[in-house]
């Protein structure tokens, strides 16, 4: 299935000394529901219990059918109404297979205490800034966490809604100007993060202005904040 990896601009042109502790001998890999064998009733885009269709392995010899609209299991373009709900319904399967797979933390994770007054909420490039701004409001005597939001779909609505539905004051963090992420979450939870700290300078998010922001937000109950710092 297509996956998207969502990067801003600071993560994507960034780089960083991190520590490598990957065991590439507990590398396992897992290719699926494989066609080992030229099959003359191949079907590429099989309707099945999970939404998974088994896949060839290019030069095994089972041809299929390839298009961007929809199509019959073979592959075949088709506007019958019922095909089209069979293999829309087999998608959906597909997303939730994954959601229950997918382990929650590759999902999100809370920094900090659970049971905190403030909570951050960010995405990408901004985990480490908040991490920090988070460290220095807690040595001031704030109890403050930090929500990374690591999957966008499938979305782990169940995990935020627990996390963000206690009452605290909630600050989402974000290199747009829309607050994209505060978007999602009203839409998946019904929970609304009504102040919001964005940059779209194209500069990187940094530490004093995001901990100024903060600051100005429990001072003056502000609901958006735009960030101007430069380089």
């Amino acid at each position: 299935m297509p996956v998207f990896h969502l990067v801003d601009k600071t993560l994507a042109n960034s780089y960083s000394t991190v520590i490598w502790d990957f065991d590439k001998k507990s590398l396992k890999i897992d290719r699926g529901l494989i066609v080992t064998k030229d099959e003359n009733d191949y079907r590429r885009f099989r309707i099945t219990k999970d939404g998974v269709s088994p896949r060839s392995i290019p030069g095994l010899g089972p041809i299929f059918w390839l298009t961007g609209d929809e199509h019959d299991e073979v592959g075949h373009i088709t506007e019958d109404p019922v095909t089209r709900t069979e293999m829309y319904e087999k998608r959906m399967r597909k997303l939730e297979l994954a959601d229950r797979e997918i382990p929650l933390t590759d999902k999100a994770r809370l920094y900090g205490p659970e049971d905190a007054d403030i909570t951050l909420v960010g995405w990408g490039s901004t985990k480490g800034v908040l991490i920090d701004v988070m460290n220095m409001l807690s040595k001031e005597g704030y109890r403050v966490n930090f929500l990374q939001l690591k999957m966008f779909v499938p979305f782990p609505s169940d995990f935020v809604k627990s996390v963000l539905g206690k009452g605290q004051l909630i600050i989402d963090v974000e290199s747009n100007y829309d607050a994209q992420a505060a978007g999602v979450i009203r839409e998946r939870t019904g929970i609304e993060v009504r102040h919001k700290v964005v940059k779209v300078t194209g500069r990187p998010i940094f530490v004093d202005e995001v901990y100024e922001a903060v600051k100005k937000i429990l001072k003056d109950h502000d609901e958006k904040i735009i960030l101007m710092k430069g380089p």
